[in-house]
């Protein structure tokens, strides 16, 4: 089965969210910034996602509300007599067309609604059943701590195991939700024209997974996090960072990007690079 994420670019961080989260069940996303090739044809590429997806969700909020492209997509999947979840993300006026269906509400808890969500979707199964990202260890509560510390205190002492080489382990990157900066990007800087006129303005989303460049028009720019080689602060007019990585070709790539509000450029410049090494585990120098 394969689920349309039909969108407002307002709620982008939303729909990032709940992809990643989809992800770890048995179901085929599209979601246009994630799905379509960067330099291919838009309008096309969506079409093919509207005709090979078999079910909607819509996300409900004054943006999509308001949105025409929004409407143009879930109105695609009416003619059709394809189906259709809303999701009210933000309270809005519901759409006319859209009223009369049953829809999921994450307004109050998201938990409770993706959960909600899944059974709407026929309970996929996960793709790993044993796995235990999502899993914390709960602290168990002792009714008689004192009892337990007495045990704790008369309980004869372990004999101590013969130590074993330490082993390093992989690193693990850590739970962090995704990240939104405005910014400013280009494929290089120069000392006295700065990023010149091909400078691309828009907003860096950056995942667990993967950095994201998107701009107020398309194409979008996906790196995956594990093809960083490196990232640095350059210090110039305007102190900026510069990415290097490798290309869905293989081959060696760079762009450099910075805050895009001026007051704040400093602190988004540093907060991204910082955010990657926490992400990446490395110190990528």
């Amino acid at each position: 089965m394969q689920v349309f994420i039909c969108y407002s670019r307002a709620d982008k961080q939303f729909a990032a969210q709940l992809v990643d989260d989809l992800a770890e069940y048995e179901v085929d996303v599209w979601m246009d910034v994630r799905s379509i090739p960067t330099g291919s044809n838009w309008d096309l590429e969506v079409q093919k996602g509207l005709d090979h997806s078999d079910v909607m969700l819509v996300l409900l909020s004054p943006a999509s509300a308001a949105s025409q492209n929004v409407a143009d997509e879930w109105s695609y999947f009416i003619e059709r007599d394809k189906p259709i979840i809303p999701i009210m993300i933000v309270p809005t006026e519901v759409p006319f067309r859209l009223s009369r269906r049953q829809r999921v509400d994450f307004t109050a808890d998201y938990k409770h609604g993706f959960q909600q969500l899944l059974i709407s979707l026929g309970s996929p199964a996960l793709r790993d059943p044993e796995s235990t990202q999502r899993v914390r260890a709960v602290p168990m509560h002792d009714p008689h701590p004192a009892s337990a510390a007495k045990a704790a205190a008369s309980a004869p002492a372990p004999s101590k195991p013969a130590q074993k080489p330490i082993m390093q382990a992989p690193h693990v990157a850590p739970e962090v939700g995704i990240k939104t900066y405005p910014v400013i990007w280009a494929d290089s800087y120069h000392w006295f024209n700065g990023m010149g006129t091909h400078a691309t303005q828009g907003d860096v989303m950056v995942s667990p997974r993967e950095l994201q460049l998107v701009p107020h028009a398309k194409p979008i720019i996906t790196i995956p996090l594990r093809s960083l080689v490196s990232a640095s602060i350059q210090r110039s007019v305007d102190q900026h960072l510069k990415l290097t990585y490798y290309g869905h070709d293989g081959s060696f790539q760079s762009l450099v990007l910075m805050g895009a509000p001026k007051e704040h450029r400093k602190e988004i410049t540093l907060e991204v690079l910082n955010l990657l090494k926490l992400l990446t585990g490395r110190s990528l120098t």
